[in-house]
Order: structure tokens, then sequence, then C-alpha cells
């Protein structure tokens, strides 16, 4: 990317692919989904789908024929006027309960090893920080935050679990994220959440969406299960311990 101009790439028959780096940050997260914005309103009569990422957008167009007449470069140069969002996708801000104690933060003890911290201190940086939902994937429902505290970047584990349960918090590299089902899983584990992320007994299976502010807050063993009890026991306990608060 330069000058937040995109890169392009023709991957498939019916596809295009632009490339805003390799960086994962709030800003990259903005020029996606403005871009998104951006090619809908451009294109939209050609478009099939617009899927962005990370730090790329893929348009799927109808017919593999329409690549062969549309001007990329056309486009590009009204993308450097186009007026986008700075707070492009905020939907909600919330907050997330998180038990970092044992036995559900069974990577804690080794992390403070790997990068000098007290529990107390991981614990700290982790829920301090308000992150974005830059993405939902991986696993149905699972959040991708990014701009983790550089204090706690660790490598990933060199051999993944076979499970990691559902509700885990995870840190890996500049990244965590949280596992809304029972899955094989490669990142550290420092807490649970009670609440669950993602249920096909909802109307609605996702508590998070692209866009979503969010924030960890620590609460005991005895809370958490008390959370617990609560999700188990009244099918609306979910949708009240998922809402909007002022962070």
């Amino acid at each position: 990317m330069k000058n937040n101009m995109p890169e392009v790439w023709r991957t498939g028959e019916r596809t295009l692919r632009f490339s805003f780096g390799e960086v994962i940050s709030s800003e990259v997260y903005q020029s996606v989904h403005s871009f998104s914005d951006f090619l809908i309103s451009e294109w939209n009569h050609y478009l099939e789908e617009v899927v962005p990422s990370y730090h790329t957008v893929t348009a799927f167009f109808k017919k593999s024929s329409i690549l062969d007449t549309i001007r990329i470069e056309e486009v590009l140069e009204k993308w450097k006027s186009y007026k986008r969002d700075s707070t492009h996708s905020i939907t909600r801000k919330i907050t997330i309960p998180v038990c970092y104690e044992e036995p559900y933060s069974e990577d804690m003890e080794r992390i403070g090893q790997i990068i000098g911290r007290s529990k107390e201190e991981i614990i700290y940086l982790h829920s301090e920080k308000i992150y974005t939902v830059y993405m939902i994937g991986f696993l149905p429902g699972f959040p991708y935050l990014g701009d983790l505290n550089p204090k706690l970047f660790v490598p990933r584990l060199d051999k993944p679990r076979v499970k990691v349960p559902r509700g885990a918090v995870g840190i890996g590299g500049s990244q965590t994220g949280i596992y809304p089902i029972e899955s094989p899983g490669g990142w550290n584990i420092i807490g649970r959440t009670p609440l669950e992320i993602f249920s096909l007994e909802r109307e609605n299976p996702f508590s998070l969406k692209a866009g979503d502010l969010l924030k960890f807050s620590s609460v005991s063993k005895e809370e958490y299960q008390s959370i617990e009890w609560e999700m188990k026991n009244d099918s609306s306990a979910n949708h009240r311990f998922i809402k909007e608060v002022d962070i």
C-alpha cells in the first residue's frame, strides 16, 4: 500500500483482491471498510459480494467477463478523493466478563515467565485495553481483536491443543480473541468468559460483530460461576451481560 492506495491482484476468474498492506491496525481497519463501501458505490451492479478482512478487500463479480471491461485505474483514482468515515462501522461499545483465575487461565504462569510479568500485571494489561473487533472468522463467531499491548506479545503454541474450551480467552502475537465453541487451537489461554459468544439456539447466533469496541472485565471465580449458573437457567442472561456501556 502506498499513500493509502491498495495493491490489486486478480485472484480468480471472477475475483479481485485489494491489499492495504500487512499491518493490523485501526487505521487499516478503517481503510478496508471504507474501501468496501466505496467499491459497492462504484461497482454495485457488477458485484456479487465484497468481503473485507484484516487488511484486504476481495471483490466477487457476477461474471468473469466483467473483469475484462472494468477500468480499475479510474476507480482507484476516484478512491483518492473519496470521503472516508473515520469511525466506520463502530456499532457498539461493550464489556465482556473474564475470569483470569485457575482453572480458566492454564497458560498464565508460562506467559508470565516468558514476558517477565506477574499475573496481576498481565490481567491489568489485558483488561485495561479497549479493543476493536476487526473481523469474525476462523470459527463461527470468533472475534479477532487487534492492538494487544506489546508487553503481552507471546508466540502461539508450537503444538496446538486438540481441545480448547468454549469461552476461552487467548493471546497470540499481537492479537487476542475468544473461542466461541470448543475446538482445536494454538493461542495462549489466559482466562475464560462464561458468556456464549456464539449459539445456534438464538435468532442471531453471533454476540459480536466487526466494528464493536470491546473491553474485558476481570471477575472472580465465584462471579464467573454465578454468571455461568444464570446462563444455564435463563435464556435471556447472555443478552443482559453483553450490553452497551460507557468505555
